[in-house]
């Protein structure tokens, strides 16, 4: 596959192979934090240092297409309170990276009641949002969670869905 985009007549960036051509007071600058996450690739940036970045494009091992949104409803296991709690810090700083690399959409926790402020709360599962290629590519990166890495999920009672959402809004 190859990508070319041109920021203006002097700018062209061609991809995977990069080759650029970028006049005085241009700049171009690469994102490619080290994540664990399949699939996740950089994000070169060309942009004028009076105007700041111009554009963004994002080189990926897969097209739009091949990508799709799946739902995962991961019970806890019965016995998994305490480590839940010992490695939530853990498991959340993980949901921030995924989400920061666009492979998770939405995510979190459901509870046998409501939340009650100042106890701890009733958690029974975790239900998330993935993009990925497969349900197979979904297992592969929720298999590196700290929930999974520490038994606080329930994999034999999982369930992962292919996800067309209606609406979504953010949270309050």
């Amino acid at each position: 596959m190859l990508i070319s985009v041109v920021a203006h007549s002097k700018s062209v960036i061609r991809l995977p192979r990069l080759s650029l051509v970028l006049p005085r007071g241009n700049f171009l600058g690469v994102d490619a934090p080290n994540t664990p996450f399949p699939g996740h690739t950089p994000i070169i940036s060309i942009g004028n240092y009076s105007r700041r970045r111009l554009f963004s494009v994002t080189s990926t091992t897969m097209s739009d297409s091949q990508k799709h949104e799946y739902v995962a409803i991961l019970p806890d296991k019965l016995d998994s309170l305490e480590r839940r709690l010992a490695v939530r810090v853990d498991h959340l700083q993980n949901v921030k990276k995924m989400f920061a690399a666009g492979i998770m959409v939405s995510g979190g926790a459901y509870l046998d009641g409501p939340l009650i402020e100042g106890s701890t709360a009733s958690f029974k599962g975790s239900v998330v949002n993935i993009m990925a290629e497969s349900p197979e590519q979904v297992k592969e990166i929720l298999s590196q969670d700290p929930y999974t890495l520490n038994d606080v999920w329930d994999w034999e009672k999982a369930q992962i869905f292919n996800f067309v959402c209606a609406v979504r809004k953010a949270k309050p």
